[in-house]
C-alpha cells in the first residue's frame, strides 16, 4: 500500500504543478470570451457578442439594430490585441492627463467609448470620453484597439448593408 501512495502522491503533484503553470490556460472561446463595445459619439454604436447583434446609431432617426456574429478567430484577435496594449490593466474609467499649466485641446462633439469584456470567469469594464487632443500613449493605444475592431466589424456584409444615417453630430 505504501508503494502505491508513493507513486500516487508524486503524480498528484505533477498535475497540479502543470495545472499551476498554465498548461490548461483556456482560449477565450473556450472561456466564453466576449464583450460589449459601445462606441461613437455619445458611444451609440454597440457590437454586442454575448447577443451576436450590431446596434448602428442614425443619429436623428431611430437606431438599427442587426444580427452580426464574430468568429471565434476574430474573438481571439481581439483578446490577443487586448493583451498586447495591457487592457485589462487599465483603469475603469480611462482620461487624459495634462500636466498643470499645458495647454488643452479639446474635441467638440467628442466619440466616447464603453467596453464590457468578459473572459474565464472575470468581468472588466473601461469607458472613455475621448475629448482631450493631448498626446498620451495610452490614449493612442486604445484608439489603436477600437480601430482593429471596427476593422472586423465594418468589412462584414451585414454590416455594408445598413443604412448611412442621414443626420449628422455637429
Amino acid at each position: 500500500m505504501n508503494k502505491y501512495l508513493l507513486v500516487t502522491v508524486p503524480l498528484f503533484l505533477a498535475i497540479s504543478l502543470l495545472g499551476a503553470m498554465g498548461c490548461d490556460k483556456q482560449t477565450p472561446a473556450e472561456s466564453g470570451f466576449n464583450m460589449i463595445f459601445k462606441y461613437g459619439v455619445g458611444a451609440n454604436n454597440v457590437l454586442d457578442t454575448f447577443e451576436g447583434t450590431y446596434t448602428r446609431d442614425m443619429v436623428l432617426d431611430p437606431s438599427i439594430t442587426i444580427e452580426l456574429t464574430l468568429t471565434e478567430a476574430e474573438k481571439e484577435s481581439i483578446y490577443q490585441k487586448m493583451l498586447e496594449i495591457d487592457f485589462f490593466n487599465y483603469p475603469d474609467k480611462f482620461s487624459v492627463s495634462v500636466p498643470p499649466g499645458e495647454s488643452t485641446g479639446i474635441i467638440t462633439p467628442h466619440l466616447s467609448y464603453y467596453f464590457k469584456v468578459a473572459y474565464d470567469s472575470q468581468t472588466k469594464e473601461l469607458w472613455w470620453a475621448d475629448e482631450i487632443t493631448n498626446p498620451d500613449e495610452n490614449a493612442d493605444r486604445l484608439r489603436e484597439l477600437i480601430m482593429f475592431i471596427r476593422g472586423i466589424i465594418e468589412p462584414k456584409e451585414e454590416y455594408k448593408k445598413l443604412p448611412e444615417p442621414t443626420s449628422a453630430y455637429m
